[in-house]
C-alpha cells in the first residue's frame, strides 16, 4: 500500500509499526518498537524474530491479510512481550500498526507504559485514521480530525456554560480569568474584576416561585452580559451571585461608571411569568494591578468590596482601595490577636437595667472587652465579629462568662445577670454543655443569671438552637430576646421559644419622641410582651424625654446611657447601693460615674 503521509507525521501517529515487503523481510520499524527491540533490526525475516498469531499462528508473510488483528510475541532479553496490533496490506508492502509497547530503561531494567508509545489498537482517533489511511483516503482522514476537534470544543464550551443563564459557569470563569490576567501581566495593560450580588432575588423566589426566580436570573444575565461589552466575560457563580471580568478597564471613575450602569440596569422592572418583579444590585470590583496580582487575591478584593457595598451602600458600586488594603491587614491581625491571646486580656464592664417604676437597677448586663498587647484596645464588635468568623468565640464566651459569675456573686441578691451569647454557643449540645458545667461551678444561683441571645443567632439553626435553650431552661437560667424587631420577629418563634423577656431594638427608641408611628409600634410590642406574659426592656434609651414617653407608655424596664454607662466591677458596686431617687438617678451619667470613682 503507499503512504501519502510523511514518515514523519506516520511515525508521530503510529510509533510503533512494522513495514515489509511481501516476502515478510522487515524494511523498517518505528522508534517504539527500536527502543524495545535495538536497531538491528531491517532486512531481518519478521516470522524468525517474531511469532504471530490470529488466534492461529501464522507461519508465512501470505497469512498477513489486510484489517486482520493479530498477536505479535517476541523475546528481549529474559523478558517476554506480547503485543497488539493491526495489518495494513498494500500492493507491494505489509505494515503492522501496533500498540501497548512499553519504554524500557535497559540501565535499570524498567519496563513502562507511555502514551507517546500508544497506537492505533488502542487510541480511538488513530484507529478512525488508520482505517481510512487503509482505504487511502487522506483527505478523509483530515476531515475527520477536524471534526473531531470541533466535536472537543462544543463540548469544553458546553462544560464551562452555566445551563440556567447561558452565561460561563464558575469553573469556566474563574479558568477566563487566569487566561485573562496572564495576557494582561504579559501585555502590561489593566484588568478589572468584579463580583455582582442580586439584592431582593430571595423575596421573588418566595412570591412568585422558583421558576420565576429562574427567569430573572437568566435576564440578568442576558442584562450585564450586554453591558460588559464583547471582550468582557460574565460567570454565574453560584445562587444569585454573578461575575465580570473587564480586560483593559483600570481607570476607578469608569469602573464605577459601568458599575452604576450595572446596578441600574438590574434594578429595572423584570418581566416574569408571573407578573413583575423587582430587585437591586450591589457590586464589587478589584482591578489589577493595584488591587491584587493573582486571579485569587483579585477575587478575594472585589468580594471585600462587595460586602462594603452590601453594608454601607446597598445598591452602588465599589473599588477596592488602599483604605480596604488598610481594613483587611487590621482583621488579620485581630484574627492572629485572638489566636494568640491570654485570659487576662479580656475583661467585663456592665450596663444597668433600670425598673421603670422606681428607678432601682434590677439587673446589669455584661460587655465584653479586649485590650490587645500588641493592637491596643479593640471595638467589642470588630473582635466579636471576627472571633464568630474564626471560631474563637466559644472559648471568649466561657472565659467571660467566668469572670462574670465571679463578680456578680458580690452583688445584692436580687440583681441578676444578664449575659450575651453567640450563634455558635448555640451550635452543638457539646458548647452548650461546657456553658452548663461553668454555671454550676461558680456557685452562683441560676435563677438569678439571664442569657441574652439575638433572633439571628437563633435561626441559623432553629432546632438545634432549642435543644440547648432548653438545657439551660431547665436548671432554672431565664432567657432574653435581643435586639427584637431587627431580625425575623416571627410570633410563630416567639411561642416555640423559651423567652422569659424581650429586648427592645434601639432602633426604635430613637424615633419614640419624634415618629408616631414608631410610638405605636412600640406600643404594640409594650403591649404583646404583656399579653405573653414576658417582661419587656426597652434599649438605647438616651435622655429623659424618651425615659418619661416610655413610662407613660408602661414600658416596664429601661437601659441606656441615660442611666449610665458601661462600669468595671468596682463602680458597679458602688453604682448598686446609692439609693434609686424618684424616677431617674440624679445626675448625668458622668456625673454618677465621677460620683462612684
Amino acid at each position: 500500500m503507499s503512504f501519502t503521509l510523511s514518515d514523519e507525521h506516520f511515525q508521530r501517529l503510529f510509533p510503533a509499526y512494522i513495514r515489509l515487503d511481501l516476502a515478510g523481510n522487515i524494511v523498517s520499524v518505528g522508534p517504539s518498537l527500536e527502543r524495545l527491540l535495538g536497531d538491528e533490526l531491517t532486512g531481518r525475516p519478521f516470522l524468525q524474530i517474531f511469532t504471530v498469531e490470529t488466534p492461529r499462528r501464522i507461519e508465512s508473510a501470505d497469512g498477513l491479510t489486510d484489517q486482520r488483528e493479530v498477536t505479535l510475541m517476541v523475546r528481549t532479553g529474559k523478558t517476554d512481550f506480547r503485543l497488539r496490533g493491526i495489518v495494513v496490506r498494500g500492493a507491494d508492502s505489509i505494515c503492522l500498526l501496533v500498540g501497548h509497547v512499553p519504554d524500557v530503561n535497559a540501565a535499570e531494567s524498567v519496563f513502562k507504559l507511555s502514551m507517546c508509545d500508544f497506537s492505533p489498537a488502542d487510541g480511538s482517533l488513530d484507529l478512525l485514521v488508520a482505517a481510512h489511511l487503509r482505504k487511502g483516503l487522506l483527505q478523509d482522514a483530515k476531515a475527520l480530525v477536524e471534526e473531531l476537534r470541533e466535536k472537543s470544543a462544543e463540548a469544553d464550551v458546553l462544560a464551562h456554560m452555566d445551563p440556567l443563564t447561558s452565561v460561563t459557569n464558575r469553573r469556566g470563569f474563574f479558568r477566563k480569568l487566569e487566561e485573562r490576567l496572564a495576557s494582561a501581566r504579559a501585555d502590561n495593560t489593566p484588568l478589572t474584576v468584579g463580583v455582582i450580588d442580586l439584592d431582593g432575588f430571595k423575596a421573588v423566589n418566595d412570591i412568585f416561585g422558583h421558576a420565576a426566580g429562574d427567569q430573572l436570573l437568566f435576564q440578568s444575565g442576558a442584562r450585564v452580559r450586554a453591558l460588559a461589552g464583547p471582550n468582557g466575560v460574565v460567570g454565574r457563580l453560584g445562587g444569585d451571585e454573578f461575575g465580570i471580568i473587564l480586560p483593559d478597564l483600570g481607570d476607578e471613575a469608569e469602573i464605577l461608571a459601568l458599575g452604576q450602569r450595572i446596578c441600574d440596569a438590574l434594578a429595572e422592572p423584570f418581566q416574569v411569568k408571573e407578573g413583575v418583579a423587582r430587585i437591586g444590585a450591589s457590586i464589587g470590583f478589584a482591578a489589577f494591578p493595584q488591587g491584587g496580582s493573582t486571579a485569587d487575591t483579585l477575587f478575594e478584593r472585589a468580594d471585600y468590596a462587595l460586602y462594603h457595598s452590601k453594608q454601607q451602600e446597598r445598591g452602588r458600586p465599589m473599588v477596592f482601595t488602599s483604605q480596604h488594603e488598610r481594613q483587611i491587614r487590621y482583621k488579620s491581625a485581630i484574627e492572629q490577636g485572638l489566636r494568640e491571646s491570654a485570659d487576662d486580656e479580656f475583661s467585663i464592664v456592665y450596663q444597668p437595667i433600670i425598673r421603670a417604676s422606681d428607678g432601682k437597677a434590677t439587673g446589669v448586663e455584661a460587655l465584653a472587652r479586649w485590650t490587645s498587647p500588641v493592637l491596643g484596645p479593640i471595638r467589642p464588635d470588630v473582635f466579636i465579629r471576627a472571633a464568630e468568623q474564626n471560631g474563637a468565640v466559644c472559648r471568649l464566651t466561657r472565659i467571660l462568662l467566668r469572670k462574670a459569675l465571679a463578680d456578680a456573686r458580690t452583688w445584692p441578691d436580687d440583681v441578676h445577670l444578664s449575659f450575651n451569647l453567640s450563634a455558635l454557643d448555640l451550635a452543638s449540645p457539646e458548647n452548650a454543655a461546657l456553658l452548663h458545667a461553668i454555671i454550676l461551678d461558680s456557685g452562683f444561683a441560676p435563677e438569678r443569671l439571664m442569657f441574652e441571645i439575638t433572633e439571628t443567632a437563633i435561626m441559623q439553626d432553629f432546632e438545634r438552637a432549642l435543644e440547648c435553650l432548653a438545657m439551660f431552661a431547665a436548671m432554672g437560667v431565664r432567657i432574653a430576646l435581643d435586639d427584637f424587631g431587627t431580625g425575623y420577629s416571627s410570633l410563630g418563634y416567639l411561642q416555640k421559644m423559651p423567652i422569659d423577656r424581650l429586648k427592645i431594638d434601639r432602633s426604635f427608641t430613637l424615633g419614640v419622641t419624634t415618629r408616631r408611628g414608631t410610638r405605636s409600634i412600640m406600643r404594640s410590642i409594650i403591649g404583646l410582651c404583656t399579653s405573653l406574659d414576658i417582661e419587656c426592656v426597652v434599649e438605647g434609651v438616651s435622655n429623659a424625654k424618651q425615659a418619661e414617653i416610655l413610662r407613660e407608655m408602661g414600658a416596664p424596664y429601661l437601659q441606656g446611657f441615660h442611666f449610665s454607662r458601661a462600669m468595671t466591677q468596682a463602680q458597679l458596686l458602688k453604682y448598686l447601693t446609692q439609693p434609686a431617687e424618684a424616677g431617674d438617678r440624679a445626675g448625668s451619667p458622668d456625673e454618677n460615674l465621677r460620683r462612684m470613682a
